[in-house]
């Protein structure tokens, strides 16, 4: 038992923790390094691997088939078409029979036209169909390998693999679509208009946001307890969390999968995250992806798409949620969300066995358990409280600039080391607590934790839960002597780490170094790392001071560096976009850069950039822009004619055509609040009223103007124009403001583009041409 080298107070006989701290700290660091191992992808497989199993190396060379001359392909663009092509010769040369089916979608106030690939492999029983897809469209600064053609490759490579084999029990429908950078357009136009939409009942969705990376399972739809199950069963390397689909949740993000479990359907949504800084820019390339990542996208879409295809899923299955995780990619351990509050309270049964059977013994006094409750919270509070201030600090003094430098390792070491500082130092405030107080302390506190949690968010539980009942075992269960407390202690914190570190480690890669990110990691690892104080608590000065001590240097030497490397280089730069704007009205031009931060001085002068920032454009006012003025090189303005105006109780119903005179493949319609706008519709699509948000719970992208109103974007411009519907309250005309957009600059702006640096390159919808036009309505 615990109790027997203990004297009276619960503090462990002298010499006690001679060899049990530092063998504490060399499990938990093993299992630190362990999770860092398995937190790579797999090997790729060379292209001569057997054609029954999936090829990294020759899905690279689809890839490379794919991507041609590397040329950004936004929707509706003649690149993207060739991309198109390239996927249809692929799938029938596979033996596939494909479809192009084109549509037109709109997406809170983004509209554009779509064609879709759609593929078939039948079933043994028809009816019920699973989807597998991805995006083929980019966005215009990159050419998209990573987002999302390494996923079109990974399919191309997987349906070559399944033709060849036998005919699985439920169709199997392969989904390349169009759009879903301008706002998962592909989707929706499938979902609305397909007639293979209706047969669709589970879908396997692939997508990236970065260039690196473990294929992580992020998200799935709402019910998981038949789902969990069948991940666990097929998939050979997980990388998956019921707390990644919690956070993904929380956050403003969508992919294609929105749109279908918006309909109620089954399935499970695939990203790699890592080299997030490539991310939208002209570093998603084929020299910056990640063989490893294509690998396990590959084997992991492979083997969810053969699951579902053998499941049963005309016949209803469980309801209701469940709880998963994966045990460093070895396994998926889940139980039914039910279980959950059953399992906390059996912890926290176990736990207050064993704290009663040392309160009986005399070794666990009310003043040493009443310092012991203090340990925990003091710890993780004052970690977080410090982890902010030196956040601010740096801030202050330069350091954390941009949420993905590119070098991350001083910016996350700092907090990691910070975490470790504080946990162990605050505990020689409380160490009179001794090592039962203390253990007793911190591991009733993950009880209460476990127990909250299982009732308010069952997905994140498993943290807490999974060690508690560990410690608790081991608590009543290990032989006395120093082994025995020592490994009351080893055995819970090498299982938090286990499920700790492997969030942990990722979580810059997930959300970036930004200030709550830094201090909420700080505060994470101070409590992943809090079994270990119990031993810290019962050793010798040397160890009580010097391991703190240890860690704030180190702390120290990380800061620096946060401050002093710089946060881009020409391998992971900052994104910077130059923006012409010809206002035909006024007859003049100017540059813009619709982004804020430091410009460089080169840029700076080439233009003539003023010191603050202004804003160039009406729409995007609320983003900081520098402004300088340009030449006026008079091109075609965009038009906006009224073809109907017809007056309905006290309302006004327009029909407008808006066209580019010079063939601008982007339009971008700016209507001012005052128009009062209560209906309005592009090309007969009617859109979601003003504020409205998507059925998914999240805001559709829709950027709004200065003064309120409503910007509408039509990325497909054709070349006749498109009409638009609205429905307005004002009777007085309004100044309508309309822009068409080009990709690129004018020749004029040769100066600037050789003063923009290295360490700087184009993001998302790259360096443009406006021409601005206002019309009164």
């Amino acid at each position: 038992m615990l109790e027997s080298t203990l004297k009276p107070g619960g503090t462990p006989a002298r010499g006690a923790a001679g060899w049990a701290l530092p063998a504490a700290l060399v499990a938990v660091v093993l299992t630190l390094a362990a999770s860092a191992v398995r937190l790579a992808p797999p090997a790729p497989k060379p292209a001569g691997a057997p054609p029954g199993e999936f090829s990294a190396g020759r899905a690279r060379a689809v890839l490379g088939q794919l991507v041609g001359d590397g040329r950004p392909h936004p929707v509706g663009s003649p690149a993207d078409a060739a991309v198109r092509e390239r996927i249809v010769a692929n799938l029938r040369a596979s033996g596939y029979d494909p479809k192009v089916e084109p549509g037109f979608a709109c997406r809170g106030d983004v509209c554009a036209a779509v064609e879709n690939v759609v593929a078939e492999l039948p079933g043994g029983e028809p009816g019920q169909a699973v989807v597998l897809m991805a995006h083929y469209d980019s966005v215009a600064a990159g050419p998209g390998v990573a987002d999302d053609l390494s996923g079109v490759a990974a399919i191309l490579e997987a349906a070559r693999i399944l033709k060849s084999g036998p005919p699985p029990r439920n169709p199997i429908l392969f989904l390349l679509d169009e759009g879903e950078e301008a706002g998962l357009l592909g989707a929706e136009a499938f979902v609305a208009s397909s007639p293979e939409a209706r047969r669709v009942r589970a879908v396997v969705n692939l997508d990236a946001r970065g260039t690196s990376g473990r294929s992580l399972m992020f998200e799935t739809s709402r019910d998981t307890a038949w789902l969990a199950p069948l991940f666990a069963a097929h998939v050979p390397r997980p990388a998956t969390s019921s707390l990644f689909a919690l956070i993904y949740d929380l956050l403003p993000n969508d992919t294609d999968f929105t749109v279908f479990k918006r309909q109620g359907i089954a399935g499970f949504n695939l990203a790699f995250i890592g080299d997030a800084e490539h991310y939208h820019t002209a570093h998603d390339d084929l020299a910056d992806l990640a063989l490893g990542s294509l690998q396990h996208h590959g084997d992991n879409a492979l083997a969810l798409v053969r699951a579902l295809a053998g499941a049963d899923l005309a016949r209803g299955h469980r309801p209701g949620r469940a709880v998963f995780f994966d045990l460093l990619g070895f396994t998926t351990l889940w139980w039914p969300a039910a279980w959950t509050p059953w399992l906390a309270v059996a912890g926290l049964a176990l736990l207050l066995v064993a704290a009663l059977r040392l309160r009986r013994k005399g070794l666990l006094p009310g003043r040493a358990l009443a310092l012991g409750l203090a340990a925990w919270p003091l710890a993780v509070l004052a970690t977080a409280v410090v982890a902010l201030l030196l956040a601010l600090l740096l801030s202050l003094i330069g350091g954390l600039r941009v949420p993905w430098p590119a070098r991350p390792f001083p910016t996350e070491a700092t907090f990691w080391f910070l975490a470790c500082t504080v946990a162990l130092a605050a505990v020689g405030w409380v160490r009179r607590a001794g090592f039962a107080g203390l253990w007793v302390g911190i591991w009733l506190w993950w009880g209460l934790a476990a127990l909250l949690l299982s009732l308010s968010l069952p997905d994140a539980s498993y943290l807490f839960i999974v060690p508690l009942v560990v410690a608790g075992l081991a608590g009543l269960a290990l032989p006395g002597g120093e082994t025995g407390w020592a490994i009351a202690t080893i055995l819970p914190a090498v299982a938090a780490g286990l499920l700790w570190f492997p969030i942990l480690v990722p979580l810059y890669e997930g959300l970036g170094a930004v200030l709550p990110v830094v201090v909420a990691l700080a505060a994470l690892v101070a409590l992943a790392i809090s079994p270990l104080l119990p031993l810290l608590g019962a050793s010798g000065a040397l160890w009580r001071f010097g391991t703190p001590a240890l860690a704030g240097f180190l702390t120290a030497v990380m800061a620096v560096g946060v401050v002093v490397v710089p946060p881009f280089s020409p391998a992971s730069p900052r994104r910077l976009n130059l923006v012409y704007v010809d206002d035909g009205d006024a007859h003049e031009g100017s540059w813009g850069v619709p982004t804020g931060g430091a410009l460089p001085p080169a840029l700076r002068k080439a233009a003539g950039f003023g010191q603050k920032p202004g804003s160039p454009t009406d729409w995007s006012a609320p983003f900081p822009a520098y402004t300088a003025p340009a030449p006026d090189l008079r091109l075609a303005a965009p038009e906006l004619a009224v073809l109907e105006d017809v007056h309905v109780a006290g309302k006004r119903r327009l029909r407008l055509r808006l066209r580019s005179a010079r063939g601008a493949p982007v339009a971008i319609l700016v209507i001012p609040g005052a128009a009062e706008v209560d209906w309005l519709a592009v090309a007969g699509h009617e859109l979601p009223t003003a504020g409205a948000r998507g059925d998914s719970g999240k805001a559709g992208p829709r950027r709004q103007p200065a003064g309120g109103g409503r910007t509408l974007s039509v990325l497909t411009l054709p070349p006749q124009g498109i009409e638009i519907e609205a429905v307005v309250g004002a009777a007085e005309p309004q100044p309508w403001t309309v822009f068409d957009r080009t990709a690129g600059l004018p020749p004029a702006a040769s100066a600037l583009l050789e003063a923009r640096p290295n360490t700087m390159v184009q993001g998302q919808n790259g360096d443009v041409t406006l021409v601005r036009h206002r019309v009164p309505i």
